[in-house]
Protein backbone atom coordinates (compact mmCIF):
# COMPACT_ATOMS: atom_id res chain seq x y z
CA UNK A 1 0.00 0.00 0.00
CA UNK A 2 1.13 3.31 -1.09
CA UNK A 3 1.92 5.81 1.78
CA UNK A 4 -0.05 9.19 1.71
CA UNK A 5 2.48 12.10 0.74
CA UNK A 6 2.72 14.65 3.56
CA UNK A 7 1.22 18.43 3.10
CA UNK A 8 4.05 19.59 4.37
CA UNK A 9 7.18 17.84 4.00
CA UNK A 10 10.67 19.37 4.80
CA UNK A 11 13.10 17.03 2.66
CA UNK A 12 10.25 18.01 -0.17
CA UNK A 13 10.82 21.84 1.01
CA UNK A 14 12.75 22.04 -2.59
CA UNK A 15 10.15 21.16 -4.63
CA UNK A 16 7.41 23.34 -2.61
CA UNK A 17 9.71 26.44 -3.19
CA UNK A 18 9.91 25.46 -7.05
CA UNK A 19 6.03 25.29 -7.04
CA UNK A 20 5.78 28.65 -5.55
CA UNK A 21 8.41 30.45 -8.23
CA UNK A 22 6.14 29.19 -10.98
CA UNK A 23 3.06 30.70 -9.72
CA UNK A 24 3.61 33.78 -11.93
CA UNK A 25 4.09 30.75 -14.77
CA UNK A 26 0.89 29.56 -13.64
CA UNK A 27 -0.98 33.09 -13.63
CA UNK A 28 0.63 33.72 -17.18
CA UNK A 29 -0.11 30.12 -18.96
CA UNK A 30 -3.19 29.97 -17.80
CA UNK A 31 -3.33 25.94 -19.03
CA UNK A 32 -6.51 24.54 -20.27
CA UNK A 33 -6.84 20.93 -19.53
CA UNK A 34 -9.32 19.15 -21.91
CA UNK A 35 -10.33 15.45 -22.97
CA UNK A 36 -9.43 14.03 -26.33
CA UNK A 37 -13.37 14.69 -26.66
CA UNK A 38 -12.63 18.11 -26.09
CA UNK A 39 -14.53 18.55 -22.56
CA UNK A 40 -12.76 19.74 -19.30
CA UNK A 41 -10.73 17.36 -17.38
CA UNK A 42 -12.65 17.54 -14.51
CA UNK A 43 -10.44 14.40 -12.63
CA UNK A 44 -7.87 15.07 -10.00
CA UNK A 45 -4.29 13.45 -10.00
CA UNK A 46 -4.27 11.28 -6.71
CA UNK A 47 -1.26 9.12 -5.56
CA UNK A 48 1.05 7.79 -7.27
CA UNK A 49 0.78 7.70 -11.60
CA UNK A 50 3.35 7.93 -14.12
CA UNK A 51 2.77 10.66 -16.24
CA UNK A 52 3.55 9.91 -19.69
CA UNK A 53 3.33 13.01 -21.98
CA UNK A 54 5.43 13.45 -25.44
CA UNK A 55 8.13 15.86 -25.41
CA UNK A 56 9.16 18.56 -28.06
CA UNK A 57 11.07 21.20 -25.96
CA UNK A 58 12.34 21.68 -22.96
CA UNK A 59 9.29 23.75 -21.83
CA UNK A 60 7.60 20.21 -21.50
CA UNK A 61 8.75 19.64 -17.91
CA UNK A 62 6.85 22.69 -16.59
CA UNK A 63 4.14 22.61 -18.78
CA UNK A 64 3.31 19.27 -16.90
CA UNK A 65 4.24 21.21 -13.50
CA UNK A 66 2.06 23.84 -14.41
CA UNK A 67 -0.84 21.22 -15.03
CA UNK A 68 -0.69 19.31 -12.32
CA UNK A 69 0.14 22.98 -10.10
CA UNK A 70 -1.16 21.41 -6.87
CA UNK A 71 1.16 18.35 -6.82
CA UNK A 72 4.66 17.52 -5.91
CA UNK A 73 5.68 16.12 -9.38
CA UNK A 74 8.97 14.15 -9.64
CA UNK A 75 10.57 13.83 -13.52
CA UNK A 76 12.88 11.82 -14.93
CA UNK A 77 16.12 13.69 -16.39
CA UNK A 78 19.02 12.40 -19.25
CA UNK A 79 21.98 12.17 -17.57
CA UNK A 80 23.55 15.11 -20.06
CA UNK A 81 20.72 17.47 -18.65
CA UNK A 82 22.08 16.87 -14.77
CA UNK A 83 25.77 17.16 -15.85
CA UNK A 84 27.55 20.29 -14.70
CA UNK A 85 28.53 21.35 -11.50
CA UNK A 86 25.49 23.05 -9.46
CA UNK A 87 22.69 22.10 -11.89
CA UNK A 88 22.71 18.14 -10.54
CA UNK A 89 22.03 19.68 -7.02
CA UNK A 90 19.03 21.89 -8.69
CA UNK A 91 17.43 19.56 -10.47
CA UNK A 92 17.53 16.91 -7.73
CA UNK A 93 16.49 19.09 -5.42
CA UNK A 94 13.03 19.89 -7.31
CA UNK A 95 12.35 16.24 -7.83
CA UNK A 96 14.31 15.15 -10.76
CA UNK A 97 15.79 11.65 -11.38
CA UNK A 98 18.75 11.23 -13.59
CA UNK A 99 18.75 8.12 -16.06
CA UNK A 100 21.27 7.09 -18.51
CA UNK A 101 18.75 6.46 -21.53
CA UNK A 102 21.77 4.19 -23.16
CA UNK A 103 21.72 1.36 -20.76
CA UNK A 104 19.19 -0.31 -18.27
CA UNK A 105 19.64 2.31 -15.71
CA UNK A 106 18.55 -0.34 -12.61
CA UNK A 107 19.42 2.86 -10.04
CA UNK A 108 16.98 5.43 -11.45
CA UNK A 109 14.42 2.34 -12.62
CA UNK A 110 14.37 1.30 -8.86
CA UNK A 111 14.45 5.00 -6.95
CA UNK A 112 11.54 5.30 -9.67
CA UNK A 113 9.45 2.50 -8.21
CA UNK A 114 10.34 3.48 -4.64
CA UNK A 115 8.85 7.23 -5.18
CA UNK A 116 5.85 5.87 -7.10
CA UNK A 117 5.18 3.52 -3.91
CA UNK A 118 5.01 6.34 -2.20
CA UNK A 119 1.91 7.71 -3.74
CA UNK A 120 3.80 10.28 -5.74
CA UNK A 121 3.46 11.20 -9.28
CA UNK A 122 6.48 10.69 -11.81
CA UNK A 123 6.64 12.31 -15.46
CA UNK A 124 8.26 9.87 -18.04
CA UNK A 125 8.82 11.20 -21.73
CA UNK A 126 8.15 7.79 -23.24
CA UNK A 127 9.25 8.73 -26.62
CA UNK A 128 12.99 8.34 -25.23
CA UNK A 129 13.57 12.22 -25.91
CA UNK A 130 12.86 14.95 -27.82
CA UNK A 131 10.98 14.47 -30.90
CA UNK A 132 9.69 16.94 -33.75
CA UNK A 133 6.22 16.86 -35.16
CA UNK A 134 2.92 16.07 -33.86
CA UNK A 135 2.72 12.09 -34.65
CA UNK A 136 3.63 9.76 -31.88
CA UNK A 137 5.21 7.14 -33.36
CA UNK A 138 6.95 4.65 -30.78
CA UNK A 139 7.34 4.68 -27.51
CA UNK A 140 10.16 2.78 -24.89
CA UNK A 141 8.21 0.14 -22.78
CA UNK A 142 9.48 1.67 -19.41
CA UNK A 143 6.95 3.75 -18.57
CA UNK A 144 4.26 0.48 -18.33
CA UNK A 145 7.31 -1.72 -16.60
CA UNK A 146 7.91 0.85 -14.12
CA UNK A 147 3.47 1.29 -13.68
CA UNK A 148 3.61 -3.04 -13.31
CA UNK A 149 6.14 -2.95 -10.91
CA UNK A 150 4.74 -0.44 -8.49
CA UNK A 151 0.89 -1.40 -8.99
CA UNK A 152 0.15 2.23 -10.68
CA UNK A 153 -1.32 3.88 -13.77
CA UNK A 154 -0.53 5.41 -16.34
CA UNK A 155 -1.97 9.05 -17.58
CA UNK A 156 -1.01 9.60 -20.87
CA UNK A 157 -0.78 13.74 -22.07
CA UNK A 158 -0.19 15.45 -24.63
CA UNK A 159 1.41 18.98 -24.78
CA UNK A 160 -0.22 21.33 -27.48
CA UNK A 161 2.24 23.46 -29.47
CA UNK A 162 1.86 27.64 -28.87
CA UNK A 163 2.29 29.32 -31.97
CA UNK A 164 2.01 32.62 -29.95
CA UNK A 165 3.67 33.36 -26.56
CA UNK A 166 1.12 35.12 -25.44
CA UNK A 167 -1.39 31.54 -25.76
CA UNK A 168 -3.04 29.77 -23.08
CA UNK A 169 -1.64 26.38 -22.38
CA UNK A 170 -3.25 23.73 -23.21
CA UNK A 171 -2.60 20.14 -22.53
CA UNK A 172 -4.96 17.15 -23.53
CA UNK A 173 -5.35 14.63 -20.92
CA UNK A 174 -6.47 11.13 -22.19
CA UNK A 175 -8.25 7.86 -20.26
CA UNK A 176 -6.21 6.24 -17.59
CA UNK A 177 -4.41 3.12 -18.22
CA UNK A 178 -4.41 0.43 -15.19
CA UNK A 179 -1.19 -1.69 -16.60
CA UNK A 180 -1.95 -4.22 -13.23
CA UNK A 181 -5.54 -5.02 -14.66
CA UNK A 182 -4.20 -5.51 -18.11
CA UNK A 183 -1.71 -8.40 -17.65
CA UNK A 184 -2.91 -12.09 -18.48
CA UNK A 185 -0.49 -13.63 -15.41
CA UNK A 186 1.18 -12.49 -12.74
CA UNK A 187 4.19 -11.82 -14.50
CA UNK A 188 3.80 -10.18 -17.16
CA UNK A 189 5.26 -11.45 -20.32
CA UNK A 190 6.49 -9.88 -23.56
CA UNK A 191 3.19 -9.80 -25.30
CA UNK A 192 1.66 -8.14 -22.26
CA UNK A 193 4.03 -5.63 -22.53
CA UNK A 194 3.47 -5.04 -25.78
CA UNK A 195 0.01 -4.48 -25.59
CA UNK A 196 -0.15 -1.60 -22.86
CA UNK A 197 2.85 -0.08 -24.79
CA UNK A 198 0.45 0.01 -27.80
CA UNK A 199 -2.46 1.09 -25.87
CA UNK A 200 -0.82 3.85 -24.26
CA UNK A 201 0.71 4.85 -27.94
CA UNK A 202 -2.92 4.61 -29.18
CA UNK A 203 -4.33 6.61 -26.41
CA UNK A 204 -1.33 9.42 -26.81
CA UNK A 205 -2.51 9.68 -30.15
CA UNK A 206 -6.16 10.52 -29.41
CA UNK A 207 -5.17 13.18 -27.41
CA UNK A 208 -2.64 14.45 -30.43
CA UNK A 209 -6.43 14.65 -32.75
CA UNK A 210 -7.69 17.16 -30.94
CA UNK A 211 -5.03 19.54 -31.37
CA UNK A 212 -5.16 18.56 -35.35
CA UNK A 213 -8.77 19.89 -35.32
CA UNK A 214 -8.25 23.04 -33.53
Amino acid sequence: MSKKPKLFDLKRFPQDLARLVCVPLLLFLRPKRLTPEGEKYKEKLKGGAILAANHTSFFDPFAVGVTFWYRRIFFFVAEVVMRGKFRPVLLKGVGCIKVERSIADVEAIKKAIEILSEGRPLTVFPQGGISEGEEINSLKSGAVLMALRAGVPIIPMYICKRNHWYERLTVVIGKTIYPSQMITKKIPSTADIERISNALLEEMNRCVGLDKEN
